[in-house]
């Protein structure tokens, strides 16, 4: 967390408590400034007894260097507040926190004793932020973009094509850009990462389920990560400087337990990896595909640092914001061995220019940093409590809408529909329904080997003497399909039409006009088709 967020102080500090309260993590007085203060007194008068505390911590916390210079200003502070003739609280001003979070965030509450009025605010905080639902994570979510483009402007950093897809008008810059300004908004940026997350990989917020091997494999760059015999973990983030010992001993109490993590996560030696490597782009980048050389710098192969579905970050001078994309494919050209790489997204990256000295940065592969997620393993089971729950993209969907369920995207030829970041299209709503429809009157009844019973029956190679008896038989075959699905109620109308458009006894096939009505409402799917004899 930045020490001078203006807006979004308290959307953080609500973010930060949710992840604690998740993973049963103990809570800090940065955890809830409301308290902050009504702590005056206890830092007034027991400031030199309790500061050896906190020095000894300041090693093992994630930016030592600052957590130090607050401790001495802090001292300082207190000092000078102690004389002061001005009677006021000296926590009351807002600023307090900003100043010396490092403090805050090193004081754990169970350490230390609260009053009655404390500890009322913290029940009250932690019970609020527990229940959050999608709409509490999505106005953090505005509140965090709103902040992290609000400073961009103010720079003059704003990306134009962002302003033109979110027809946003930006603000004139009004200040040069500071390196402070840029780790302000990386961090905003990593915070709206955080509840993309959440967001998407919560089905109910009130009983979340996630997969954290599925993320574990991802972030670790290792397809043949092998889990052992781990059946669930919680997902945190690695500290900055922290190694795997220091990791095990804060989750697990026991530091020898860092190789269950490396197992877990699929990590290598040298396990973490904060700086990556810097390959420049040999050409502009166009579409979703960048170029890079076939040697580095030290003239070893580039490509055995790649991997398909390896994280990388683009950026540029003008790019200054790391833009994050998962490898899709890699290619090599045979005579020069340069190596084209296809990235997830939307394919506009022609704003990565060698003008602009574009290029990526790379992990090594089995490794892991602060910017990902890591996963502490458990043997307890994975949660599943979430299987039957709607999904999130239908709540607000109307009964008729959910339950049509939810299935893979097919396209007109039959295959799979993927997006733009080769995840695989859902199904779902009136489309769905049109979708179902049409495999039940595709399909021939016995062409699924598993499925015997599903699809229409097939009328091809019948004798044509008796039109009645085929339309008879198509009749039977579309009601029983249609009524053995409990998303449907039923057929509507059934027009079947005999068509012979050949001499003699000879019928060429059957237009059919199917109108069937779906499950509890008067919603009505009209399908036209023709099966052939």
């Amino acid at each position: 967390m930045s020490l001078d967020f203006e807006n979004s102080i308290d959307a953080i500090s609500d973010l930060n408590l949710w992840f604690k309260l998740r993973n049963n993590e103990s809570l800090t007085l940065a955890d809830v400034p409301e308290i902050i203060r009504l702590r005056w007194n206890y830092f007034r008068d027991s400031w030199e007894f309790v500061k050896g505390t906190y020095t000894s911590a300041i090693q093992a916390y994630n930016d030592p260097d600052k957590f130090k210079n607050q401790i001495d200003t802090f001292s300082e502070f207190i000092v000078t507040q102690r004389v002061s003739s001005i009677l006021k609280n000296p926590f009351d001003d807002n600023e307090v926190l900003l100043k010396f979070y490092t403090i805050f965030d090193n004081t754990i509450t169970n350490n230390i004793t609260l009053t009655r009025e404390e500890t009322t605010i913290i029940s009250e905080k932690t019970n609020r932020v527990a229940s959050f639902t999608r709409g509490n994570f999505l106005k953090i979510r505005l509140t965090l973009t709103e902040e992290r483009d609000s400073l961009s402007d103010k720079t003059n950093t704003s990306d134009p094509d962002y302003n033109r897809i979110f027809d946003r008008s930006p603000q004139v810059g009004r200040v040069r850009i500071r390196n402070k300004d840029l780790n302000k908004m990386l961090q905003l940026q990593e915070a709206i990462r955080s509840v993309d997350f959440i967001l998407a990989n919560s089905f109910s917020l009130s009983t979340v389920s996630i997969d954290p091997f599925a993320i574990a494999r991802q972030n670790a760059n290792n397809k043949d990560i092998d889990i052992g015999t781990y059946s669930s973990g919680v997902l945190i983030k690695l500290n900055y400087g922290e190694d795997l010992q220091a990791l095990a001993q804060r989750t697990f109490g026991n530091p020898d337990k860092w190789i269950d993590i490396a197992i877990a996560n699929g990590l290598k030696a040298p396990y973490i990896d904060e700086l990556g490597e810097r390959i420049n782009l040999i050409s502009n980048a166009s579409g979703n595909q960048i170029n890079i050389a076939k040697l580095d710098i030290d003239s070893k192969l580039n490509i055995d640092k790649l991997s398909v579905g390896q994280l990388v970050l683009l950026q540029s001078n003008t790019q200054t914001f790391p833009e994050q994309r998962s490898i899709l494919n890699i290619k090599q050209i045979p005579i020069s061995g340069e190596i084209l790489i296809e990235l997830s997204g939307d394919p506009n990256l022609s704003n990565y220019t060698l003008l602009d000295s574009a290029y990526i940065r790379i992990y090594k592969q089995g490794t892991i940093n602060s910017s990902f997620y890591i996963l502490i393993p458990s043997d307890e089971k994975l949660d599943d409590t979430s299987v039957s729950e709607i999904p999130w993209f239908l709540k607000a969907s109307d009964t008729t809408e959910r339950r049509q369920k939810v299935d893979m995207l097919l396209g007109n030829n039959g295959d799979l529909v993927f997006d733009s970041t080769g995840d695989i299209q859902l199904s779902y709503g009136l489309d769905n329904a049109i979708q179902a429809i049409k495999l039940k009157m595709s399909i021939e009844l016995g062409e699924l080997r598993r499925h015997s019973d599903y699809g229409l029956i097939a009328l091809v190679g019948s004798t044509n003497h008796n039109i009645n008896d085929l339309k008879n038989t198509l009749t039977k075959s579309i009601t029983s399909s249609i009524e053995a699905d409990q998303r449907f109620a039923g057929i509507d109308r059934l027009d079947i039409v005999y068509s012979n458009t050949l001499s003699g006894l000879n019928a060429t096939s059957f237009s059919i006009t199917l109108v069937v009505r779906l499950a509890g409402s008067s919603q009505l799917v009209p399908i036209s088709f023709s099966v052939n004899v």
